[in-house]
């Protein structure tokens, strides 16, 4: 049947549910800068190849779009869903097992690919697709290469280092992409970029994002990270589903910034547990609030647990700061607020009172308030054996006068 000739006659949802598990809906790229691809979200679970100059696209059920002359175009255009997650045709080429032009050297040879990183750590099924299109089972221990298709299972997860020191890590029913990383290590320069299709990840940057303010990038479907020194947690999630990111404080307790761009808008994440929301690429993304900690966690999964630890020489203690981004350590420098976590609750009333702590009889000993000033939030902070803090009033939605509020 030729779906094709139907396609002026017919919506896309009635070309898909025409063309079912047998015949496919066929369309021209020709002169295009983005192809809505039909069947909902189906685009961000499909499976791609190629057939000769065509790209096929297949769906988990059988769907099946092909996009005549796709590869011998030379601009070839991004592909996007009906909801506007949107993805560029160099992630479409390496995820279709065929590499990007910029691939190639001048004789037409694919570029023999280079390691740029090592899994740390790994758990349930994970796969990679290689730039040649063959497909591996990876274990902890093993190198990833640029153009590497990343695809965790259901009970999977996997976090690796790369060579500036950058950690990166995918949670479950995850795809990404490492599209490229260039480094020099004489001078701590380069470029970095991945892309995240689907599921929660997390990141710590490394030498790169210091190197420049666009030396490090992260994409997803709805928008793009560019990465200014920092750790962060996201989400590329499903069609009519939030995609979220949020920034966390780096070792030190050092928080960086990043800023996140769409085709819409742009937003600027600078302080602890700031976190923006993005529904679709042509829709801008939300004004940054602050999460408190158990709200991250539940948000995010397994992908900060599975973040490989590294050993930073500006470490002054033994604790990885990098468990700010869970709810178990307990460590109050954690709380959501911007002016230094109100300290710690004022280094001079008492660190809690560590001398005083047998003056409050109860677990929660170290229970306190503490006021976001860039929410307008104030919080109540259970102590050492809490699960993280509490939302007690909306200081902005008129609830509560700031001026009111002492911290004691």
């Amino acid at each position: 049947m030729a779906i094709d000739q139907l396609q002026g006659q017919l919506s896309t949802d009635q070309l898909i549910e025409l063309g079912g598990a047998t015949d496919a809906v066929v369309i021209d790229a020709a002169g295009a800068a983005t192809l809505t691809i039909p069947g909902g979200s189906m685009l961000l679970v499909a499976d791609f190849g190629r057939e000769g100059p065509d790209l096929i696209v297949e769906g988990p059920n059988g769907e099946e779009v092909i996009v005549r002359d796709y590869f011998t175009m030379e601009n070839p255009p991004a592909l996007q869903t009906e909801g506007g997650a949107q993805l560029t045709s160099d992630l479409v080429s390496w995820m279709a097992g065929t590499a990007p032009p910029q691939q190639f050297a001048s004789d037409g040879a694919l570029q023999q690919a280079q390691p740029i990183g090592t899994i740390e750590t790994l758990q349930g099924s994970v796969t990679a697709i290689r730039a040649d299109g063959s497909r591996v089972t990876l274990q902890q221990g093993d190198q990833v290469y640029q153009g590497d298709v990343i695809e965790t299972a259901g009970d999977g997860g996997i976090g690796m280092t790369f060579a500036d020191g950058t950690t990166f890590s995918l949670g479950e029913e995850g795809r990404m992409v490492l599209d490229e990383l260039i480094y020099d290590p004489e001078t701590d320069e380069g470029t970095s970029a991945f892309s995240v299709v689907q599921g929660a990840f997390s990141f710590v940057s490394g030498a790169i994002a210091k190197s420049g303010s666009d030396a490090m990038t992260v994409r997803t479907p709805v928008a793009t990270i560019g990465v200014r020194g920092t750790m962060v947690v996201g989400t590329a999630a499903q069609e009519g589903e939030e995609s979220s990111i949020t920034l966390l404080k780096e070792e030190g307790g050092i928080t960086g910034e990043i800023v996140v761009t769409n085709q819409a808008g742009s937003q600027i994440l600078n302080v602890a547990f700031q976190t923006t929301t993005v529904n679709r690429f042509f829709e801008p993304p939300t004004e940054p609030v602050v999460l408190p900690q158990s709200a991250i966690n539940n948000l995010y999964g397994n992908a900060v647990n599975i973040l490989p630890q590294i050993d930073h020489d500006t470490s002054d203690d033994d604790s990885d700061t990098r468990d700010d981004g869970r709810a178990d350590d307990g460590d109050q420098s954690d709380a959501p607020t911007e002016e230094g976590e109100a300290e710690e609750e004022g280094e001079g009333e008492g660190e809690a009172a560590e001398g005083d702590a047998e003056d409050t009889s109860t677990d929660t000993a170290e229970a306190a308030f503490v006021f976001d000033s860039s929410s307008g939030a104030l919080y109540y902070d259970q102590g050492g054996s809490s699960q993280g803090y509490t939302l007690a009033a909306d200081v902005e939605g008129g609830a509560v006068d700031a001026e009111d509020i002492k911290i004691m």
